[in-house]
């Protein structure tokens, strides 16, 4: 039997609110001649007309507008003006145990969507070696979904992506080299903190989100020892991707809210002050999301 190749896990229809350019794409005049799926959008979906203007941006510089000056044939050709600096890259950082692999590409798309200007995968105990070969952690792949993450929320830079296979490595390692100290959180559905409530300053986040097993006892203290907080999104465990979005949404609110105070009483800053929770054996858990 003749095989056909297969899309990758968790790929779709993408949406695109800008159209994303390499600048080696762009000629001398600021032209692109587009005949892939960008065209394809551009066409069926916004259904362009010559003397049309649309969002384009160079990815990991500048974003503006393309005028439509040619479609020939299922190819539309633009005259590119990127002048305008677009969402800068974010400072959080999001800290994710290797999800299978349709999670994890919709997870990249969530994060870059997001606006998370690190991502860092990691190996907790609960992950399947598996998952590690897999072609959604390709170069290509993870490429592949953070601009679609892009194209969804109007940004053209990238975040950084760091593998990390061992979760020794992280933890005595990597985070020194690639995490703040302040502002650590790690998601676990047995804290009794609220992500809301939590004290937060200004920085940057770094959040911690575990596999669907959940992160084990050891990982959750080791994560403790070097200064997380653990956080919990509401009573119930969600779904990694949903996981993401809810714990960054209320623990940016939280940064937001504890800014909006101290400009309005400056000399009352207590409240921000970083202390970790104390970690206990808790015995049976469900999944840290």
């Amino acid at each position: 039997m003749e095989k056909t190749s297969r899309p990758l896990p968790g790929s779709g229809p993408p949406v695109m609110n800008i159209i994303l350019l390499e600048a080696s794409e762009l000629d001398p005049n600021a032209e692109v001649r587009l005949t892939d799926l960008r065209a394809r959008h551009l066409l069926g979906v916004l259904k362009v007309n010559l003397g049309q203007r649309v969002r384009v941006g160079v990815l990991d510089a500048m974003q503006g507008e393309g005028e439509v000056i040619a479609i020939d044939q299922g190819a539309v050709t633009l005259r590119c003006q990127c002048t305008e600096p677009g969402p800068l890259p974010g400072n959080d950082t999001l800290l994710l145990a290797f999800p299978r692999p349709k999670v994890l590409l919709r997870c990249l798309e969530h994060a870059a969507a997001l606006g998370f200007g690190q991502i860092v995968l990691f190996r907790s105990r609960r992950v399947e070696k598996s998952h590690l070969s897999s072609h959604a952690v390709e170069p290509s792949a993870i490429d592949s979904h953070l601009r679609r993450g892009l194209e969804q929320s109007r940004r053209t830079h990238r975040p950084r992506v760091h593998l990390v296979s061992r979760f020794r490595e992280l933890v005595e390692e990597q985070l020194a080299l690639l995490v703040p100290v302040s502002n650590r959180f790690v998601a676990d559905t047995d804290a009794a903190e609220e992500a809301a409530l939590a004290p937060v300053s200004g920085a940057g986040l770094s959040l911690v989100i575990g596999p669907e097993g959940g992160l084990s006892e050891h990982e959750l203290e080791q994560f403790v020892l070097h200064g997380f907080r653990l956080v919990r999104a509401g009573q119930q465990p969600l779904r990694v991707e949903t996981a993401v979005a809810y714990l960054s949404g209320q623990l940016r609110a939280a940064r937001a809210l504890a800014g909006r105070n101290t400009e309005q009483s400056p000399a009352s800053t207590s409240h921000l002050e970083f202390v970790p929770a104390p970690f206990s054996d808790r015995g049976a858990r469900g999944p840290s999301k």
